[in-house]
């Protein structure tokens, strides 16, 4: 049985050519998604798309999340080149010294016993010298369960919502 929840999945981009990478790609979801279901567990899957085309394709393998590697890098080039603020930004996420972004417990962070906003739990984060991002929450029977894999980034700060223990908060990080 699989000792793993989390897998990534990187393309050949250094190799070979847009479409063969990405048909070796799709192969390799494919694969994983037959060992999670034999294993009747579920697996988290981030992967690599070369072609911005094939990201439809490669749905069918209920993959977390993707990856478009070329085009991710040339959004980030416009902002950088438009917004001298962001380049900086960029360096400290990009370096290796610089932020992480982490998965940590809520519970961590505030008490879970009622209803919180986002707004209460980035203030938490703030007091931490962290930057709350985001969150993730899983829940048993919602049709949306594989959709991001849970994860919501730059949620409303107003809303209201129920956590569990299991629950996590996405922060940018030094550790």
């Amino acid at each position: 049985m699989p000792s793993y929840d989390h897998v990534l999945v990187l393309g050949y981009s250094e190799t070979m050519e847009a479409q063969p990478a990405d048909t070796r790609t799709l192969v390799a979801l494919l694969h994983l998604r037959k060992i999670a279901e034999d294993a009747g567990m579920h697996i988290s899957i981030v992967s690599e798309m070369i072609e911005l085309r094939n990201r439809e394709l490669a749905a069918v393998t209920k993959a977390d999340d993707f990856v478009v590697s070329n085009r991710l890098v040339s959004l980030m080039l416009a902002q950088a080149s438009e917004n001298q603020h962001l380049a900086a930004i960029f360096d400290d996420l990009l370096d290796e010294k610089g932020s992480e972004i982490y998965m940590r417990p809520i519970a961590d962070y505030v008490a879970i016993d009622r209803p919180l906003t986002f707004w209460t739990i980035a203030e938490s984060a703030r007091l931490r010298g962290e930057i709350a991002i985001g969150y993730r929450r899983i829940r048993a029977g919602e049709a949306d369960q594989r959709a991001l894999g849970g994860v919501t980034v730059n949620p409303l700060k107003s809303e209201a919502l129920a956590y569990l223990p299991e629950d996590r908060i996405i922060v940018l990080a030094r550790d």
